[in-house]
């Protein structure tokens, strides 16, 4: 895996590895690079090497995703880094994770709310609800309706104010 490679250059691409890793989403080529480069982690041209290598080694994937190719970390690359993460110093793994949070904080939430139902029988309609935030599902919930009138309401509110609704729900849910 690592066998021909200096420790540096081990460390090099363990830090990619858990850059990816730790950024929870696919990145872009360009993504990686203004992290990389802006935090002094590696230089372009080495850094370009490494992705290329990782990939070749089957520890990250290029998928299409919006019209561009990102990287995604692979189930060979999480094992590897698990295993060898303590070749890693400390100081370049506080770096990478500051990288990460500063990263994810400029990151826009992107609420999706869905509400739709479909008719059981002619007295009862099947409602799905659900949210979720940057396609991460927050709650879902179907419940039965006893009229389409009654369905076609519940949609609507849930449209209307369901991070509201989520948070009415979620409390009822945990309160003692």
């Amino acid at each position: 895996m690592f066998n021909n490679n200096t420790e540096f250059e081990v460390r090099d691409k363990l830090t990619i590895l858990m850059l990816i890793h730790e950024l929870e989403t696919p990145v872009t080529n360009e993504e990686i690079t203004n992290l990389v480069l802006n935090a002094n982690l590696l230089n372009y041209i080495t850094m370009q090497h490494f992705l290329t290598e990782l990939c070749e080694l089957s520890m990250l994937e290029q998928i299409p995703q919006d019209q561009k190719q990102h990287y995604l970390l692979t189930e060979n690359g999480r094992v590897a880094l698990d295993f060898f993460k303590v070749r890693i110093p400390q100081h370049i793994q506080d770096k990478v994770m500051k990288i990460v949070g500063k990263y994810k904080a400029t990151l826009p939430v992107e609420t999706q709310i869905q509400a739709h139902y479909t008719k059981i029988n002619d007295e009862q309609y099947e409602v799905h609800l659900s949210i979720s935030e940057n396609k991460a599902p927050m709650m879902s919930i179907t419940l039965t309706a006893l009229s389409d009138k009654h369905a076609e309401e519940i949609c609507k509110r849930w449209h209307e104010s369901s991070s509201t609704k989520y948070g009415e729900i979620l409390n009822l849910l945990i309160s003692e």
